[in-house]
């Protein structure tokens, strides 16, 4: 497996509850009529698997390039874009369709990906040629390359800012990347191993999730500082905000579980088990729900954001990885 570091080393204990099941086919019914899809990057099998967020299953599976990883929404533009990084490319999905509609060339080795809201630019991290790369997905040109630090790997883009960060794993340190620039304006130190990355709605908070220190580090945008670390579960390696901003989630490889974290205090309030090796995790655009990609078994772990317990366990395919953000929603 590439870009992995580390191989699966325990299992959760499944937490299946009826009554929970039977309250999320409930809740189904009070969505409106948009569509709303959960991708879910399979890196064993090469593929895609779509699920609809709101029937809580996977709907079909979308073939795409080698190894896929890393995966952008863009609603505005009804794309999504995957990284594949033992085939070197980017691969293009139509939302509406859902179907590949070509796949980009580019670079050594394509991990993290990043889209701004209307799919205008998709911003690819290579781990191994240290930098990023500026795509047009529409041209299928490389626009820019912008030299970052060591292995980048995980990113968050604030577009009003024009800023994108970035996670250099070897370096130990966040980049914070001037998009009008093209330029590298300062590099922070984390904790070892930085991998994945998360952002507050309102852009005042980035958190770094620290793979070998197992733990988190809340840099604030402002004052380009480090406040404070937080200790999480054993090897964690991706995270994400609730829309509300009251909440961090953060999946923990080695435990099998996720760790919620009150952003006020900033402080771990729950801890919940979820499958094998957890990677990827990603909310519903209200936030009810928070899906979890395991690496380790192939499913996708749904999490009732209010009771903070395991409402499904989903099938996806092997690998299941979806770093990044992949839960999007279409009008």
């Amino acid at each position: 497996m590439l870009f992995t570091l580390n191989q699966p080393i325990q299992k959760a204990t499944r937490f299946r509850v009826a009554f929970f099941v039977t309250l999320a086919l409930t809740l189904t019914g009070c969505f409106g009529e948009d569509k709303q899809y959960a991708l879910i990057t399979n890196q064993l099998a090469d593929n895609v698997s779509v699920i609809d967020v709101h029937a809580g299953k996977v709907i079909k599976e979308i073939n795409v390039g080698d190894a896929p990883a890393g995966i952008a929404v863009s609603p505005g533009s009804n794309r999504a874009f995957v990284s594949n990084p033992d085939s070197r490319t980017v691969s293009v999905i139509d939302l509406q369709t859902l179907e590949e509609l070509r796949q980009i060339e580019i670079g050594s080795g394509p991990v993290g990906i990043v889209a701004d809201s209307q799919g205008e630019q998709v911003y690819v991290a290579d781990w191994y040629d240290n930098h990023i790369s500026v795509l047009d997905p529409e041209s299928g040109e490389i626009s820019q390359t912008i030299a970052v630090g060591q292995s980048p790997a995980g990113m968050v883009l604030d577009e009003s800012q024009q800023r994108l960060y970035v996670a250099n794993r070897d370096d130990n340190a966040v980049a914070f990347v001037d998009l009008n620039s093209g330029q590298v304006v300062r590099s922070i130190s984390v904790g070892k191993s930085p991998f994945g990355m998360a952002i507050t709605p309102d852009g005042r908070f980035i958190y770094t999730v620290n793979v070998q220190s197992s733990n988190v580090s809340v840099i604030d945008t402002e004052t380009a500082e480090v406040v404070t670390t937080i200790p999480v579960g054993e090897w964690p390696y991706c995270a994400v905000v609730s829309p509300d901003g009251k909440k961090l989630y953060v999946t923990n490889q080695d435990d099998s579980t996720i760790s919620i974290i009150d952003v006020e205090t900033n402080q771990v309030t729950n801890t919940v088990d979820v499958e094998d090796t957890p990677e990827g995790i990603d909310t519903s655009a209200d936030g009810s729900l928070v899906y979890v990609a395991n690496w380790g078994n192939g499913t996708v772990s749904v999490i009732d954001a209010m009771t903070e317990k395991t409402l499904d366990t989903i099938k996806a395919a092997q690998g299941s990885r979806a770093f990044g953000e992949f839960i999007t929603t279409l009008d």
